[in-house]
């Protein structure tokens, strides 16, 4: 049986938050914005189903948020971006 790329890509994520080399911090990306590892790891049934079939509300793909806010739309916890706000590398 062939594992599924995407699903496998969770699973690493879980377990390695942060990428390799560069260290900048993994997200789970759904259709309507992004989730918190918090609720994959307590929606990780429907996380793996619903990837591995690729529909469904839990169908993620995980990636990098390079800059900007991000709040997870199942619980609204702040989500980490590679470099914070947009405007925040022009304040001083």
């Amino acid at each position: 049986m062939m594992k599924n790329k995407r699903v496998e890509a969770v699973k690493e994520a879980l377990r390695q938050p942060n990428t390799f080399p560069g260290f900048y911090p993994k997200a789970f990306l759904v259709h309507d914005g992004c989730l918190c590892s918090n609720c994959v790891r307590e929606n990780i049934k429907g996380v793996y189903n619903d990837t591995r079939m690729n529909r469904g509300c839990w169908n993620v793909t995980v990636d990098v948020l390079w800059e900007g806010e991000y709040n997870c739309v199942n619980c609204d916890a702040e989500v980490e971006s590679a470099y914070g706000p947009v405007n925040a590398a022009f304040e001083e």
